[in-house]
């Protein structure tokens, strides 16, 4: 699987990576395509060029924090504010781009306010 003799080389590994990498992107799973993207990426570095690692570096995603509401399983009362981490890849840019691009400016304008 991984370019050995065993296994039908780089070139069938990557058509497995990329119908995976679709299939998920379909499914909506994110982290899950976030760890299949770290394999392909390790299997580039170890096997491919340069462009082919580019390639899947373009694909990774970007780590946002995030906060959600608990609430109770069982009365369904809040119980407070959860931290968690979203990821936004790329290619999926659609209806949440423009809130990322609102995201990105107010991240540029803290900098530049910080900076000076």
């Amino acid at each position: 699987f991984e370019g050995t003799a065993l296994g039908r080389g780089v070139g069938e590994a990557r058509t497995v990576f990329r119908r995976a990498y679709d299939r998920l992107k379909e499914e909506g799973l994110k982290e899950e395509r976030v760890l299949l993207l770290d394999a392909w990426r390790v299997l580039e570095k170890a096997r491919g060029d340069a462009s082919s690692l580019a390639e899947v570096d373009a694909m990774m995603p970007r780590r946002v924090k995030r906060k959600r509401m608990r609430t109770d399983g069982e009365t369904g009362a809040e119980v407070g504010w959860e931290e968690y981490f979203d990821y936004h890849f790329p290619d999926d840019r659609g209806a949440a781009a423009s809130n990322l691009k609102i995201l990105e400016m107010a991240s540029k304008w803290k900098k530049l306010r910080e900076s000076s």
